[in-house]
């Protein structure tokens, strides 16, 4: 599907997440009323409603576990919380005990939501991503949509160019999505170009549909970040990069 201008791309990219995967859409302006400071990563009152339903716990012990959640940071700090939560001393006993912040075992226990033109305060750069995708009102996937006269490989590079000046917004990040509505490809966090690929499926139709449905379909998406996110050492950077 070839985009006609910009805002098509996003429209229809958020009708397909909204109709098609379940996703619940957080309008742009309904959404700036969820975030106290424009440089809040985390969606708080949506994570703090998450951590109440998955641990069963009453709003003040949320609130710490939410506080240590916004503690962390570093991508590869965060996954270890999305996948093994955080730890909290019991008041009552004096040992920590472990919070989690994503429900694997049971999916309806898990929000998913998505959002478009979410203004982020960077360090060097104030950024309004596209499309953000969050899991419990954790942001955990960009996706970037241009055309018609831009292609993919510009949306990789502004993706690039936000994880630089906005860091913050991308510690919790998992893996971020280019199209132009022709080509999509997929890359995990900080990924080199390179490392960006198409996702093939001959069962689909349509390659965004299908990149779409693959990566972001809630059953999808828990699958991914619980197992299919590893750091690996590069030889010729000398640097871990993360794959998927």
């Amino acid at each position: 599907m070839k985009f006609n201008e910009q805002k098509t791309g996003e429209e229809y990219i958020l009708k397909y997440l909204r109709d098609k995967l379940g996703y619940e859409y957080i309008p742009t302006e309904k959404f700036k009323e969820l975030r106290e400071f424009e440089h809040e990563f985390v969606v708080v009152p949506l994570l703090l409603e998450a951590v109440k339903r998955i641990n069963d716990i009453d709003d003040a012990k949320a609130q710490e576990v939410v506080r240590e959640v916004q503690k962390v940071e570093g991508n590869e700090d965060f996954l270890n919380v999305l996948r093994d939560g955080v730890q909290v001393k019991d008041s009552d006993t004096g040992r920590m005990r472990t919070y989690a912040v994503v429900d694997y075992s049971n999916i309806k226990n898990n929000q998913f939501a998505v959002t478009s033109q979410m203004y982020f305060e960077g360090t060097t750069e104030n950024i309004i991503p596209d499309i953000v995708v969050l899991l419990n009102g954790i942001p955990v996937v960009d996706i970037e949509a241009k055309g018609p006269d831009v292609n993919y490989e510009e949306a990789i590079g502004q993706i690039k160019r936000y994880e630089r000046n906005a860091p913050k917004l991308y510690f919790p990040n998992c893996f971020s999505v280019a199209t132009d509505g022709f080509t999509t490809v997929y890359g995990a966090t900080y990924a080199p170009k390179a490392y960006f690929f198409e996702w093939k499926d001959e069962e689909q139709e349509g390659e965004l549909e299908q990149t779409l449905s693959a990566l972001c379909a809630p059953d999808q998406l828990l699958d991914i970040v619980k197992n299919f996110l590893v750091y690996e050492y590069d030889d010729d950077s000398k640097e871990k990069i993360k794959k998927i």
